[in-house]
């Protein structure tokens, strides 16, 4: 009979129902319909629809719901569907279940009870339930599910979980990885901060399961993704337990989760970085764990930590770099596994940014040419653009290890980054031009050669301001050299791409005043002695000259100082100019004053150069004294300033007065400007020693200032190599050449022994671990100029004859002519075009004579 029990317990309908005899349990329960609901008389009691579910067959379970079997029905157990479902990791049936929405069977409600047991084994089952139901894929993203979870209080349960001590850390495991499957989303961040979970599973990281540990932390750096929260942690002594957890466990997962936790404490804030930077053995710990460290997880987390915990902080950058961070670093970069190499690339540059001390130390370390043999030999655009960012930053503020890395880079890898679609390169890809086109060894020619400077001109166009800003600076310098000298070629192909339209709209139309001013400045230096760059400035009816005098009132003093320096370009050696502004307003002596009285010697640098230039312009100080006044600052900073960027901008400034109206290359020679410049002709910064020779170059036009420069060259015949080399794309007085030629056939005092050789040195800090020769001045080695090559001649050194060696070919300098300067110099300075030629060959003969 179908009511007959067997040795087990069991009736016939409850066999058919746990097999899934469909047929059968439709035959017994038209015969009888109260077997319905008869138990077995095991010690389950299990009804015919719960022998169903502990089959896991569907088909019976929907039969029986259909006849009307009773779902709530509870085992001797108080196991219902859902417990017996968990017990067995019935997943689909579950799913079934969910999707039925009956509320007589509240799935979630059940499994969160459940996984809250103080059974071991039950809580257990439901949270490995809880967790599959959950998991999401990287297809889809996070799991629908996760909003049952959170509406049905799952986020508090598995926090009380975590809370509880009847159960073992190890069965809490799969509701902690429910957790971390929900966890992106805010709203069950919110529940976790609110049930006090942070406390929870920070008291976890001392757990004695290791498993425990890695989830609790994981949990942790998840939340630790917002702000407020990674504060909370920190109040609640997360980042010394961190620490201690670092210091203690040698489990390679679970030290992951614990640096990627510390990490993102670390990037949430400026105060909890410093606070993990400066937290007792936390920096000197996480060095420790790059020793002989060969998990590749591990490596790519302790790069990635070193990152976050150094960026923009001073203090932890330090720290890493007396700590010995770089060499670990420095040997991730070589690694073929690309996650690692961009992390540890980027460690290196967040390490050196914006940070004089640890460039300089890592700089020493020979980074720079581990990153530079994976610039050149890297396609993945990823490793590309990190390395060029790390190079940038070590390169730091320093204009000669800026143009160093530049040209380490090379011009063509930097007109490359100008045409990229990445923002990052395009930055310093403008940057690099911008270093490489300024200075006395000019790579202007080279960028016009490779095409440059028509990508600038499409790139000036970008939405990034700071991107407008650096290229507006590359064109103004690409126009531009050392002493105002203008660049034809290059002025020609910016008016080509419509660049003065670009430039005008950018000076009038930008919301940027720094932009606006930067435009106005680079405008007057594209029109300088060409007039086809000012006919299309004038055609623009947005420009005015009104405009640029109204920034000398802007609130912001750098945008005031730059408005002079437009006008001072305007006004540079052009009559026609400087009436102009002058009709449009003028400018008033009292805007200069600040600057020439600031503390700041790059605004009285500036200021004292305008001053002089517009001085003619100036209605309310007499032009004599205001001449004056600029010149004597400027020759003060020669004399007294410790800067490199003072002095060599100092010196440019001399060297643009120097073929300006007549009588202040004579006052500035009354001054002693040739002494203090024939000083820098030693100086171990290129730009202050190239740009003091093109300097005394201009001045030796002058006879009092040849004399002095004689003397000076006689008493030490070193200055003149230093001289001359500088001075073959630029001018120097034939009379001193010649006068020069006659010394030389008399005879001259020895040089001094040991004397070291500053043309091409290398900037200070730079360790490459190149063999270091004397750079030939041959005139066949005219357009040699690499930081790397310095003066192969041993009469630099002895003032024993030379001996001439090949520098290895470098990009040619540029070979633009000085344009005719206007009509309101002397006829000396007029007639210095028709000497160039004869001064050129002239200058090659005093250097063979060398």
């Amino acid at each position: 009979m179908a009511d007959e029990f067997d040795a087990a317990g069991w009736a016939q309908i409850h066999h058919a129902a746990q097999r899934g005899f469909t047929k059968s349990i439709t035959f017994f329960l038209s015969d009888d319909e109260s077997l319905m609901e008869l138990e077995t008389t095991d010690e389950l009691h299990l009804t015919p629809f719960l022998c169903a579910v502990d089959g896991g067959k569907e088909d019976s379970i929907k039969l029986l719901m259909e006849q009307g079997a009773n779902v709530e029905a509870l085992s001797a157990l108080n196991h219902g569907a859902v417990e017996i479902c968990a017990n067995k990791f019935y997943i689909e049936l579950l799913e079934y279940f969910i999707n039925l929405d009956d509320p007589r069977i509240p799935v979630w409600k059940h499994l969160l009870r459940y996984v809250s047991s103080e059974s071991d084994e039950e809580a257990e089952s439901a949270g490995k339930c809880l967790r599959t139901l959950t998991q999401g894929s990287e297809e889809s993203g996070i799991n629908s599910n996760w909003e049952q979870l959170y509406n049905n209080g799952g986020i508090p349960t598995i926090v009380k979980v975590a809370k509880g001590t009847s159960i073992a850390d190890e069965s809490k495991i799969p509701a902690f990885q429910t957790l971390l499957n929900v966890i992106e989303k805010h709203e069950v961040k919110e529940q976790v901060i609110s049930s006090g979970g942070v406390p929870t599973f920070i008291k976890l990281l001392k757990s004695t399961c290791n498993h425990v540990i890695q989830l609790s932390a994981e949990i942790l750096k998840e939340m630790a993704t917002e702000k407020q929260y990674a504060e909370v942690e920190s109040q609640n002594n997360a980042i010394q337990t961190l620490v201690k957890v670092m210091q203690t466990v040698r489990d390679e997962e679970v030290l992951v989760q614990v640096l990627e936790c510390l990490g993102n404490i670390a990037e949430a804030s400026s105060k909890l970085k410093s606070q993990v930077g400066t937290c007792p053995g936390c920096i000197s710990t996480i060095v420790g764990l790059f020793e002989n460290q060969k998990d590749r997880n591990l490596l790519h987390s302790l790069a990635r930590v070193v990152g976050k915990i150094a960026d923009k902080d001073e203090v932890n950058q330090n720290s890493f770099i007396e700590n010995g961070v770089t060499p670990h670093i420095v040997v991730l970069t070589a690694t073929r596994n690309r996650d690692i190499q961009v992390s540890a690339v980027e460690a290196i540059s967040r390490v050196a940014d914006n940070n004089k001390k640890t460039q300089k130390a890592i700089l020493a370390d020979n980074v720079q040419e581990h990153l530079l043999r994976l610039l050149k030999n890297t396609r993945a655009k990823i490793v590309l653009e990190k390395t060029a960012l790390a190079l940038w930053s070590l390169a730091g503020s320093d204009f000669d290890i800026r143009r160093y890395m530049a040209e380490r880079m090379e011009v063509n890898l930097m007109i490359e980054f100008v045409n990229s679609m990445s923002e990052n390169l395009q930055y310093i890809g403008a940057e690099g031009l911008s270093v490489l086109a300024q200075g006395p060894l000019t790579y202007q020619s080279e960028i016009a050669r490779l095409n440059g400077i028509a990508p600038l001109g499409r790139l000036i166009q970008s939405n990034q301001e700071y991107i407008i800003l650096s290229v507006v600076q590359s064109i103004r310098h690409l126009c531009v050299g050392v002493a105002y000298v203008p660049h034809k070629p290059n002025q020609n192909t910016i008016i080509q791409f419509r660049g003065i339209k670009y430039l005008v709209a950018l000076m009038v139309h930008s919301e940027n005043e720094n932009i606006q001013v930067e435009s106005a400045l680079t405008l007057g230096c594209v029109s300088m002695c060409n007039q086809a760059a000012l006919g299309d400035i004038y055609q623009n009816i947005d420009f005015s000259y009104v405009r640029i005098v109204k920034m000398m009132y802007s609130s912001i003093p750098e945008v005031r100082l730059l408005a002079g320096s437009a006008l001072a370009a305007f006004a540079y050696n052009n009559i026609n100019q400087q009436k102009r502004i002058a009709d449009q307003g003028g400018v008033r002596f009292n805007c200069f004053v600040p600057f020439l009285q600031s503390d700041d010697e790059f605004f009285r640098c500036n200021a004292a150069f305008q001053v002089v230039v517009l001085s003619k312009i100036i209605p309310d100080e007499e032009q004599a004294l205001s001449s004056a006044a600029g010149i004597k600052l400027l020759i003060d900073l020669l004399q007294d300033s410790t800067s490199n960027d003072t002095l060599a901008l100092a010196t440019d400034c001399v060297a643009r007065l120097g073929h300006t109206r007549a009588g202040v290359p004579a006052a500035m020679v009354s001054i002693h400007a040739v002494e203090h410049l024939c000083s820098l002709l030693q100086h171990k910064a290129e730009q202050v020693r190239g740009n003091a020779a093109i300097a005394l170059g201009y001045l030796s036009y002058n006879h009092s200032a040849e004399r002095q420069l004689l003397n000076r060259c006689r008493s030490s015949p070193y200055l003149i190599r230093v001289l001359l080399y500088y001075t073959k794309q630029s001018r120097i007085s034939p009379a001193f050449l010649e006068s020069w030629k006659h010394y030389k056939k008399i005879g001259l005092p020895p040089i001094a022994e040991g004397r070291p050789s500053l043309i091409g040195f290398k900037p200070e800090g730079i360790n490459d671990n190149r063999p270091i020769t004397m750079l030939s001045l041959d005139e066949s080695n005219a357009n040699t100029r690499s930081l790397s090559n310095l003066m192969a001649d041993d009469g630099g050194v002895t003032g024993r004859s030379s001996r001439m060696t090949n520098a290895a070919a470098t990009p040619q300098m540029s070979n633009t002519p000085l344009q005719p300067i206007n009509a309101n110099l002397s006829a000396s300075q007029m007639s210095l075009d028709s000497q160039k030629s004869s001064n050129s060959l002239m200058q090659q003969e005093v250097i063979a004579a060398e």
